[in-house]
């Protein structure tokens, strides 16, 4: 099965040297630097998951991460999270629960947010139905219930992103939401050309209020597709580093150990399972992947420092 959570990012990116430049040299670097964040996705969603996740922030050159709030695992998350007061952790938004076996509900709850919500009180699979079933105004509320529970949990977002991309590809009003809320907390989000010319531009009068200008936008987002994983992943990291552009790029990732937990989590999908996220963890954890940073003079950032910009 062909997982299409961000087959509409890694399309042609229009360039944005200009603001990326810009960012560059608000964070100390010259104008022409490769900015990177390494970040993976989907903490929160298994103990596996955590554990594979927390051990690259801390031992590999993984830098960043988002949560998962409705799933299982997050208070875990939460308290692992404890023990390193500068990670740069941000809210994975959360509108699907994609596996077969392994299932979670909205977080302000089914009678809240009811078109959020199956027939069994789950998540729906894709972002199709959520744009079918969910108002604008449940997903709003949505989002602020997984906020709200990451903050009791101790957690305080330095950025925003969405799980399966479907803040973005749902309906335009998601996407108003989202940059509205970021724009209260003051924290950036995940935000490239794309979805600006693709979404916003074409909705203008929708966008009227929120000062888009203020989120930086990312030139390059990498994601491995199913067919670099049936390449070799090393092979697919090690040609995106060596070729990494000026400007500010993301690797979106996904970590987790090929064990019992992990395969019976994502049993039933042929991507993003267990042996993709130990694929994954075992390439960013790697010596090589420390040696290409520093051999192509990329510079680690983190939405953290990004965050720093947008209070001054």
């Amino acid at each position: 099965m062909k997982n299409l959570r961000y087959s509409l990012f890694l399309l042609a990116f229009l360039p944005t040297v200009t603001f990326s430049q810009n960012l560059a040299e608000k964070l100390g670097y010259a104008k022409d630097a490769k900015l990177i964040i390494i970040h993976a996705d989907d903490v929160g969603v298994s103990h596996s998951e955590n554990k594979a996740t927390f051990e690259a922030l801390k031992k590999g050159i993984v830098n960043s991460t988002s949560m998962m709030v409705p799933v299982s695992w997050s208070a875990e998350a939460a308290k692992m999270a404890e023990e390193m007061p500068d990670l740069d952790i941000g809210i994975h938004i959360t509108l699907t629960n994609e596996w077969e076996n392994f299932n979670w509900g909205p977080e302000a709850g089914r009678t809240a947010v009811p078109g959020l919500a199956n027939e069994s009180g789950h998540m729906y699979k894709d972002c199709g139905p959520v744009a079918m079933n969910a108002s604008p105004a449940e997903v709003e509320e949505e989002i602020r219930a997984q906020i709200k529970a990451a903050n009791q949990m101790g957690i305080t977002p330095t950025h925003l992103d969405s799980h399966m991309g479907c803040v973005f590809y749902g309906r335009p009003e998601y996407l108003r939401s989202y940059l509205k809320i970021a724009e209260e907390l003051k924290i950036p989000v995940l935000l490239n050309t794309q979805i600006v010319e693709g979404i916003i531009k074409p909705n203008s009068a929708l966008f009227e209020g929120i000062n888009v200008d203020m989120f930086p936008i990312i030139d390059q987002l990498i994601m491995a597709e199913p067919e670099n994983y049936t390449s070799g992943m090393e092979n697919f990291y090690t040609d995106a580093l060596n070729n990494l552009k000026p400007g500010f790029n993301v690797i979106l990732i996904h970590l987790a150990f090929d064990d019992e937990e992990m395969n019976a989590v994502t049993a039933g999908h042929d991507t993003y399972h267990a042996p993709w996220r130990q694929a994954d963890f075992d390439f960013f954890t790697s010596e090589k992947a420390r040696e290409l940073i520093e051999k192509n003079n990329i510079k680690l950032i983190t939405w953290r420092e990004i965050r720093k910009t947008l209070e001054k």
